[in-house]
């Protein structure tokens, strides 16, 4: 069995502090199914070019 790629945990990691302006601790406090979800959705957010919904 193998785990979450750690170069993929570094990405999201990146893109969320960079766009949602959280901690390292707070992204990884998220498990992955949560902290792929809100990549999910700020990536979405950025392609409609809105801040919202």
């Amino acid at each position: 069995m193998t785990g979450y790629p750690l170069e993929r945990v570094h990405q999201e990691a990146a893109f969320l502090g960079r766009h949602v302006h959280w901690t390292l601790t707070e992204v990884l406090m998220l498990d992955h199914a949560e902290r792929a979800r809100w990549v999910r959705e700020v990536a979405e957010q950025m392609e409609r070019g809105g801040e919202g919904p």
